[in-house]
């Protein structure tokens, strides 16, 4: 690649995602599935899941189906959250070429394989793309839940500077107006993301980030201990449009990774705040009738009336956040909104902040999990292991804690992974494991984060997931990540029967004797391989009927599997 810059990014990335065994095309296509899911849909994206370039990958790089902002990947999965509520769905692939021309034929290749995604099928597929259109026949089959028709967003990434050209705007043309034939999409977006724009996407995915707003009228807080400098003010709707809004304009999302709900919708408060927004006379009420909104930021720079804020954050006011800026053309240059801007010196104090701002009762008791004591001790527990920089795993409870140490994604794991990880190898529940981390922590409420448990299981736990994950990402095995958390299970398993969870002293032998054959890569390389084995020897075992593409999600095959040992 020719542009110093995008390289640069690119080999920051493959270090921070252990791509460095991987060729430059291949990197890009992580690099860019990275730059699109996680800054314009959901930070849970995993990319492994995702990217599905290679044979027969009917000229589509990445692809994933997101409701309600949340990435399914199950049948399973769509059901769930079917049932629970009204579904926003959105479909998104990716075609990735590191060329810096545009090329009309290869952006119809990308079209005709999206039009057999959801049409009729000419070109054969491979298996991460008819899962995924297994996937989408499941979204569709729910349709009667569907608050509106899906969205379909098209990008092709590129190393190259957009210009434009009538032959590429043509085909692009002719591409979308037959998807739209297909009467299934509300919206058909098709988005061409050059150098510049992967470059802006990768800083906006990381918070690195500065804005400028302007508050006339404010008063800073007396001095308070872990908090370097606070304001509380009233700002302007217009200048708050501009902290949430990035590079395309659109709401940046990113933002709202520290708050502990997503955005909610309808309901009776967002109903009457958007009644408020919406009306020209009512409006200029808004600062005395909204609680306001909470923003925590790694730098605040004031200068008269301005703040220059850096890698900042919504920590609370998500909902009035959201509402503003899609009601952004009804605000008048006068309508405020009361804020707090805190610069942290401590970060922990910022966890202080979430609880204490976001007490509504929309807010579910689960999503303050990772602020309990519990999880405070494993972040400790986990930093305190004795181990190589290269075998440490360390408990990121908060968004970008160690963006600026020397861990990379390799190393750390997040409440998300844990959660799989632990319910796949002390629940042994792989299937389940693959479910949205929220219904899981409400499912194993009762048996999950026990302030008897010992910490020993739950770092036993996050070894072997990342450790198969590491295995699995990007090489020739990656056609087994999905079967991941099977294989953590029969990994862990191989272990022997585990002491109860509350005992950590025997707990605490038996992980530092499972731990001298993970942390030794030709053994636990050994102990994956006798797992893929029996998995394999188990699916020949059911016949030539036998679904062996789904089996991670068939639950009769698994307790077979289990019960053989």
């Amino acid at each position: 690649m020719d542009d110093p810059i995008l390289n640069s990014y690119l080999n920051e990335f493959s270090k921070l995602y252990g791509l460095t065994n991987l060729k430059e095309p291949e990197i890009f296509e992580y690099f860019s599935a990275y730059c699109i899911m996680h800054r314009d849909f959901s930070e849970h994206t995993e990319l492994s899941e995702v990217v599905v370039a290679g044979g027969l990958d009917t000229g589509i790089d990445s692809a994933a189906t997101f409701l309600n902002d949340i990435h399914v990947i199950t049948p399973a999965q769509v059901a769930e959250i079917a049932s629970r509520q009204r579904i926003e769905a959105d479909f998104c692939f990716i075609q990735s070429k590191t060329s810096r021309s545009l090329s009309a034929a290869e952006i119809g290749s990308f079209l005709q394989g999206v039009k057999e995604f959801f049409g009729a099928k000419y070109m054969p597929a491979n298996e991460s793309i008819a899962d995924k259109r297994d996937l989408s026949d499941a979204v569709f089959s729910v349709s009667v839940k569907f608050k509106s028709k899906p969205r379909l967003h098209l990008y092709y990434c590129y190393t190259g500077r957009f210009q434009g050209d009538k032959v590429v705007n043509a085909r692009v043309q002719a591409g979308v107006a037959e998807l739209h034939a297909y009467g299934l999409f509300a919206d058909i977006q098709f988005t061409f993301v050059d150098a510049d724009r992967l470059q802006e996407r990768y800083q906006e995915v990381n918070l690195r980030i500065e804005r400028e707003i302007q508050m006339n009228e404010f008063a800073s807080l007396p001095q308070i201990p872990g908090i370097r400098q606070a304001y509380l003010g009233l700002l302007p709707c217009k200048e708050l449009v501009k902290l949430l809004s990035n590079s395309d304009g659109k709401l940046h999302k990113a933002l709202f990774n520290e708050n502990v709900r997503d955005f909610l919708s309808s309901n009776s408060v967002n109903d009457e705040i958007t009644a408020t927004v919406a009306s020209p006379t009512e409006q200029s009420k808004l600062a005395a009738l909204n609680n306001g909104i909470t923003i925590v930021a790694r730098g605040v720079n004031l200068v008269g009336k301005k703040f220059t804020l850096s890698d900042y954050q919504i920590v609370n006011g998500c909902q009035t956040s959201n509402i503003i800026f899609h009601n952004q053309d009804k605000l008048q240059d006068d309508t405020a909104v009361p804020v707090k801007i805190i610069q942290a010196e401590d970060r922990d104090i910022v966890n202080d902040i979430v609880r204490a701002t976001n007490r509504q009762t929309e807010v579910k008791d689960e999503a303050f999990v990772v602020l309990g004591e519990f999880h405070k001790k494993l972040e400790r527990f986990f930093i305190s292991i004795d181990e190589r920089q290269d075998e440490k795993i360390v408990y990121e409870r908060r968004k970008r804690q160690y963006a600026d140490t020397t861990y990379t994604t390799q190393n750390i794991i997040t409440l998300t992974s844990l959660t799989n990880a632990f319910v796949s190898c002390y629940m042994e529940d792989p299937v389940t494991a693959n479910d949205y981390y929220g219904v899981l922590l409400k499912r194993f409420e009762r048996t999950m984060y026990i302030e008897e448990h010992s910490m020993w299981p739950y770092l036993l736990s996050a070894k072997i997931l990342r450790g198969i994950e590491k295995l699995f990402t990007g090489s020739a095995k990656n056609n087994l990540w999905k079967f991941r958390f099977i294989i953590a299970m029969m990994v862990r398993r191989s272990f022997g029967s585990p002491p109860a969870l509350s005992n950590d002293g025997a707990h605490k032998k038996y992980a530092e004797s499972a731990l001298t054959h993970i942390n030794n890569p030709e053994k636990f390389l050994q102990l994956v391989v006798d797992a893929e084995r029996k998995l394999a020897a188990a699916v020949t075992k059911q016949g030539a009927d036998f679904d062996a593409r789904n089996a991670h999600q068939d639950r009769k095959f698994i307790s077979a599997l289990t019960s053989s040992g």
